[in-house]
């Protein structure tokens, strides 16, 4: 499916409405150039978890923060029902994933929005690409571009540690079961 922000977010609610009432919220944030360098072996995102949440307050936060996670590259937002294979995920390529044991309330979802269904789609994947972060939006005020995103909330570290602890989130270990400091936590 390839969709416009406005149906992405659209979309987002709408599957948040199939989740069960408690899900846990999931948010990945791609580590800076710096972090990769300092740790080579590194994950290259790192992913933060919540604790079974009210779908309201997930709702809360995908509406509070919605033009960060629908527009910022090195940000991605989801949700999932733990006692199901049910998930939807919205990655740093603002691609949408849904897992389910049966697509069909997703695949309505998508004919009430006028998403034709497709084989195949070319994605951000299929060709080369950077990830930018908000931080790329040109500068226009009188501001340093620190003080303009900050003030604006567009740096990712400021939302994604307003989301963090919003949805009280922890750092998830990696897969090799290394733990790191959680950066919320120093």
């Amino acid at each position: 499916m390839q969709l416009s922000a406005l149906r992405v977010e659209r979309f987002l609610a709408a599957a948040l409405d199939l989740m069960p009432e408690r899900c846990h919220a999931v948010l990945e944030l791609r580590r800076s150039d710096e972090a990769l360098e300092s740790d080579p072996a590194g994950p290259s995102q790192d992913r933060w978890v919540s604790p079974l949440a009210d779908r309201s307050a997930v709702a809360a936060v995908l509406s509070r923060w919605k033009f960060q996670i629908l527009h910022d590259g090195m940000a991605g937002f989801g949700f999932y029902d733990p006692g199901s294979p049910l998930e939807v995920f919205l990655d740093d390529h603002k691609l949408v994933s849904v897992f389910a044991p049966d697509l069909e309330p997703f695949e309505g979802l998508l004919a009430s929005m006028g998403v034709p269904h497709r084989e195949r789609l070319e994605t951000a994947l299929d060709h080369e690409h950077e990830h930018r972060g908000l931080v790329a939006v040109p500068d226009r005020s009188g501001l340093s571009r620190h003080e303009w995103l900050r003030s604006r909330r567009y740096d990712v570290e400021f939302f994604g540690r307003a989301i963090r602890r919003a949805l009280h989130m922890s750092l998830e270990p990696q897969p090799n079961g290394e733990t790191r400091a959680d950066t919320d936590d120093e």
